[in-house]
């Protein structure tokens, strides 16, 4: 029976060794594990952060160039405003101008017009006198 009883403890002292070994490799895989998911976790915990700053410098820049863009928009809207008004002015002005033009050009035809009367008259008033005046050289021998 003792022997019986020495086998079993041998057996069961083999079994705890077993288990024991056993126990040792699987905290070790389990250490190792967790070492390695750590690491892993710390990578894209750092990863991460370099992309929200990353992220958040473009951010600031887009946001930055688009006030920029904003604010040439507007300028140009004021320009453009401020041409229109310009040409509108300048419009108004060929306007006047045109119809001063024409009143001038229509002032010119006219005394033009009254030149030549003026001429012709003149013209047939110096005939007139020739002739009276040869008729009276005439006369006069």
């Amino acid at each position: 029976m003792e022997q019986e009883y020495s086998l079993k403890e041998q057996g069961l002292d083999a079994r705890v060794r077993e288990l024991e070994e056993s126990s040792r490799s699987s905290s070790a895989e389990l250490t190792r594990l967790l070492s390695a998911q750590q690491k892993t976790s710390q990578r894209w915990k750092e990863e991460a952060k370099t992309l929200t700053v990353t992220f958040h410098t473009k951010l600031t820049s887009l946001k930055g160039e688009l006030t920029g863009q904003k604010q040439r928009c507007q300028e140009l809207e004021i320009q453009l405003e401020t041409d229109h008004e310009t040409i509108v002015e300048y419009e108004r002005q060929m306007a006047e101008y045109q119809e001063k033009n024409s009143r001038l050009q229509r002032r010119l035809t006219q005394a033009e017009q009254r030149a030549t009367t003026a001429s012709q008259q003149l013209s047939i008033m110096t005939s007139q006198r020739r002739k009276t005046s040869s008729m009276a050289d005439l006369e006069s021998l």
